[in-house]
């Protein structure tokens, strides 16, 4: 059973890591005692229901301090876990740290937060602010790491423990946090890998980022299993829908589009289909929604129709393994053969009133066994790619 500490670092490990602290919110320090806690959310609670002005350097929102109070005030697991991302100030000599533990701690939480704010913006193209960005997310990353390698840093959060003083927060709460805040520290980036609508932005500075080490990739895959799942579900319902006939070829594409191939390309970016599988399958899947749909109008006779060269274009640029461009390539012969033998019947039908009455039998009948022989061929190819 997870506890309550690692929940709680993994539940704050996302974009909002900052903005939501409870101690940056209510603007109390995070040495403060659960005494002082209670006298200022009786304040705050009187001055907002008499409808004055609150003075504070955190929130005003209502629904958010009581949130806040309540996790400082309701499990000191949780609390603890805020302390850890909150300003620490100078040291008051209660925990015996040095002020350079303190202040390390809290210029990596300035720096974190900035970086954070800043990739959460739109990207500004000119190269002082990418420059400035890596620089940002590089600080925060070597403050964070050295920060947590210095021992009085973990010295002060034992001595928290101890002042505390409740039977909920026990000693192992600080080789819980060893142990996850690693984790955490990289959640912001994997929340913005999997929302962020400049993924390739984000996968640059996430490739860089010093804190995690080789544990990167496992919690990359793990925060896109949710991408890959949504995406390859909804790829085989539009390959079913296909099956319901052509009429449905416009509707899937368009919703292949607007779903699926977002997903993909944020996929292709942060783990391309060139080094892992499960991207490649997906690739070659979409690559099949576009040839089942030329195929289908092909087959229904529609042999000029300028979407099947357009669908068979579309597959053969999303096709990522041999077989599946082998196949493509096979069946977009076979519908232009097709397409071929149409325009050949259309020219003998011009002539059929000057041509004897065998002849025009013959020849007609010869162009319709070549069609019927090519949508076979088409047919065929189609039920072994699906």
């Amino acid at each position: 059973m997870t506890d309550a500490v690692v929940t709680a670092l993994r539940e704050i490990a996302n974009r909002d890591l900052y903005q939501r602290n409870a101690f940056h919110i209510t603007g109390l320090s995070t040495g403060v005692d659960r005494r002082t806690t209670r006298r200022r959310q009786q304040h705050v609670t009187a001055v907002l229901e008499a409808g004055a002005d609150l003075e504070t350097s955190g929130s005003t929102d209502p629904d958010e301090l009581r949130l806040a109070f309540d996790r400082l005030l309701g499990d000191p697991r949780r609390r603890l876990v805020d302390e850890v991302f909150g300003e620490w100030g100078r040291p008051n000599g209660d925990c015996g740290c040095d002020v350079p533990v303190h202040q390390a701690h809290d210029e990596a939480v300035y720096a974190h937060a900035y970086a954070i704010e800043l990739l959460i913006q739109p990207p500004d193209p000119s190269p002082d602010h990418r420059i400035g960005l890596l620089n940002w997310w590089n600080a925060a990353g070597v403050r964070w790491t050295e920060a947590m390698a210095h021992p009085q840093f973990w010295q002060h959060l034992r001595d928290r423990v101890l002042t505390l003083d409740d039977w909920q927060l026990a000693a192992g709460a600080i080789d819980q946090i060893r142990g996850e805040l690693p984790a955490t520290l990289t959640g912001p980036l994997l929340d913005l890998a999997t929302t962020s609508d400049y993924p390739a932005q984000v996968a640059k500075i996430l490739e860089r980022w010093p804190v995690g080490g080789d544990s990167r990739q496992r919690r990359l895959l793990e925060a896109m299993r949710t991408q890959y799942e949504r995406a390859e579900d909804a790829t085989v319902a539009l390959l079913r829908r296909l099956q319901q006939g052509p009429h449905e070829v416009d509707p899937v594409i368009n919703e292949l589009g607007r779903s699926v191939l977002p997903m993909f390309r944020r996929l292709q970016v942060f783990l391309p289909s060139e080094e892992h599988q499960r991207t490649l399958t997906l690739r070659d899947d979409i690559a099949l929604v576009y040839h089942n749909g030329a195929v289908g109008i092909a087959n229904d006779g529609w042999v000029h129709d300028p979407r099947i060269t357009f669908l068979f274009d579309e597959a053969e640029g999303y096709a990522g393994s041999d077989e599946t461009r082998s196949k493509i390539a096979a069946n977009r012969a076979a519908a232009q053969q097709l397409k071929s033998q149409g325009s050949f019947r259309a020219q003998n039908a011009a002539h059929r009133q000057n041509a004897p009455q065998q002849w025009d039998a013959e020849g007609c009948g010869c162009a319709i066994g070549i069609l019927v022989l090519v949508a076979l061929g088409i047919f065929l190819l189609i039920k072994a790619f699906s």
